[in-house]
């Protein structure tokens, strides 16, 4: 008797974390666009011992920034100066939570927005040359999805600009990878297109500078799944030669 009613506790208690994490609470408070107090109410959730560990509240955290950023509202956007980047942050942690991607998919859409905005954000950067901060932006990217070989490729950009040549290919190598082990069927049709634009940049980059045999190697990875797109095949043509 003493066993059975330990799993009937057991059980209860497992479904009480289930319902938990589903965080309806904090997704009301998106949806009314109260993102002050869904922040306060995660912070709840990220600061107790019982759900410090789940990834949703980190999620709920990032996407309450990141419309904070975006709001006309100044009066909120002076209290969160640091919004942008505090979306990512939380980005990143809710994706060292959720190793599984068990989440990542109820969300594919705030992941666009916000890889949108990270992405013109850094290559504003790029175009003053100040690659310190945009890889900075672009390492967010890696961590909140390491199946992305499109990031990679930017922050290594960025690390060879910084005369971080080692960094660099560690960079380079990861996106090689994914591309062997994965290929793009598995991306956003935004991380193709980022992976193509990657790709030709990179490569007009180190043949502008010199490296040569990177440049092509770079154009041949590429052509594998861009062989039908014109802009593609132009500089494949200049480089490969």
């Amino acid at each position: 008797m003493k066993k059975v009613l330990l799993l009937v506790i057991a059980l209860i208690s497992m479904n009480l974390t289930f319902a938990q994490r589903d965080y309806d609470d904090l997704l009301e408070l998106i949806v009314d666009e109260k993102y002050e107090r869904c922040l306060i109410k995660a912070d709840k959730y990220i600061y107790s011992d019982d759900t410090k560990k789940d990834p949703l509240p980190y999620l709920y955290s990032s996407i309450a920034m990141f419309r904070i950023n975006e709001s006309s509202d100044e009066k909120v956007k002076e209290k969160y100066p640091k919004a942008a980047k505090e979306a990512l942050k939380f980005a990143s942690k809710y994706a060292k939570k959720d190793k599984e991607s068990e989440f990542y998919a109820e969300f594919t859409d705030y992941f666009i927005e916000l890889r949108a905005a990270t992405y013109e954000e850094a290559e504003n950067y790029d175009a003053e040359e100040k690659y310190t901060k945009s890889k900075g932006l672009y390492k967010y990217l890696t961590v909140i999805d390491g199946n992305d070989p499109a990031a990679s490729i930017y922050r290594g950009y960025t690390e060879w600009a910084l005369r971080s040549k080692r960094e660099a290919q560690e960079s380079f190598d990861a996106a090689k990878k994914i591309l062997d082990e994965k290929g793009i069927d598995h991306l956003e049709d935004d991380q193709v297109t980022r992976l193509r634009v990657g790709i030709i940049m990179l490569a007009e980059y180190l043949e502008a500078n010199g490296e040569h045999g990177m440049a092509v190697e770079w154009m041949k990875i590429g052509q594998k799944y861009f062989s039908d797109d014109n802009s593609f095949s132009v500089t494949y043509n200049e480089i490969v030669r």
